[in-house]
């Protein structure tokens, strides 16, 4: 079975080198999640990955094919850009005759290729549903009416949540739920620095600012490594604090590293029942596949999958979070075991083949419509 899967993220080589070039770059959140279900999917089918190339600045782009990954080419402006995506779409489909289409669609181009498409060559759609439009940073009532306008369109889906399937749907069509993709991981890394580590969108309302000011009180016993992209970069970057390394904007595998390497990861992002409730914080999940020791505030459906054996925490305040920190390296080794038996629990409940055979039985459910 061929799969058309229609995206913004970037073969990862493509994606390491754009940062290496560019201060901004796409949503590294929404790059990871699209990489690792890719992945997931090339393991059974036949996936050809169709991404737009987001942020580049170059006026003219031209056909590039790299591995499974397919990019159109296109005059840089945004309207011939649009143009240049949904016809370099149409043409690789009716070249490349997929079985199914899947698409993100919190990306309104990206929706109306595949309602085109779908048109045309009679393939089935399944929507990728990541989160709630009208939560997005910035984001206008125009653009969250096209979502769910143009997601109608799609034949099934993939969902974070069960509340994202309630909001774009109300359960009236095939799905399957996810809360996310882990990557096989190796035993945790060699500890030669004893730091915290946190990586992820650096904005003060998922909790990050909290965090920096955790790592200014006295007698904290890590350091702290940050990294990502957003308006506290800037905060990060001018700070005079030598217990945070400021590490900036870097790559999914460059993360992965740090935090097997790290002693502690930490999720500082407060609860917000809306927010948890179309969201899943992607970063935990590869927190806890590393095998290290890990600070969260509560979520409920990753508590589901791993219980206790994470360091939950009732919210995240400086005091609360330095308790916690002090209180973990005071008992390392009992929180360590608790760190190895949640990773076990994570590999065990989100593996390739449960998350294969889920989606088989979505195709063959649409196979019947």
């Amino acid at each position: 079975m061929k799969i058309l899967y229609l995206t913004t993220a970037r073969h990862p080589e493509d994606y390491a080198k754009f940062l290496m070039t560019n201060k901004t770059a796409p949503n590294p959140s929404n790059q990871h999640f699209h990489t690792k279900l890719i992945n997931l999917l090339s393991e059974k089918y036949e996936v050809i990955a169709f991404s737009t190339r987001p942020m580049e600045k170059d006026l003219f782009l031209k056909d590039v094919r790299k591995d499974n990954y397919f990019y159109p080419g296109y005059l840089n402006i945004p309207y011939v850009k649009k143009i240049g995506i949904l016809t370099g779409g149409q043409n690789l489909a009716r070249l490349e005759k997929p079985n199914f289409l899947v698409v993100d669609v919190m990306n309104t181009t990206l929706l109306k290729l595949a309602r085109r498409i779908k048109e045309i060559y009679k393939v089935p759609v399944i929507g990728v549903l990541t989160d709630n439009p009208l939560n997005i940073t910035g984001s206008k009532k125009e653009y969250s009416q096209s979502v769910f306008k143009g997601s109608k369109k799609c034949d099934g889906y993939i969902a974070l949540t069960n509340g994202l399937v309630r909001l774009f749907d109300g359960i009236h069509k095939p799905y399957i739920i996810s809360p996310g993709f882990i990557e096989k991981s190796d035993e945790t890394q060699g500890k030669t620095t004893k730091y915290a580590f946190f990586a992820g969108a650096l904005y003060e309302r998922y909790g990050v600012q909290k965090l920096i000011d955790t790592f200014a009180l006295k007698d904290i016993p890590y350091k702290l490594y940050i990294a990502g992209h957003g308006p506290l970069a800037k905060t990060l970057t001018e700070l005079k604090n030598d217990n945070i390394v400021f590490l900036g904007h870097i790559t999914p595998e460059a993360a992965k590293k740090y935090s097997s390497e790290a002693l502690v990861n930490i999720n500082p992002r407060p609860k917000d029942e809306q927010i948890d409730l179309y969201s899943i914080p992607s970063k935990l999940l590869d927190f806890i596949n590393s095998g290290t020791v890990t600070i969260s505030t509560h979520n409920s459906e990753i508590h589901n999958l791993v219980g206790d054996d994470i360091y939950w925490i009732s919210d995240n305040e400086p005091l609360t979070i330095a308790n916690a920190l002090k209180d973990i390296d005071q008992n390392y080794n009992k929180y360590a075991l608790k760190a190895t038996s949640a990773k076990t629990k994570l590999n065990t409940l989100l593996s390739s083949d449960n998350q294969l055979a889920a989606f088989a039985q979505l195709v063959e459910k649409l196979k019947k419509l």
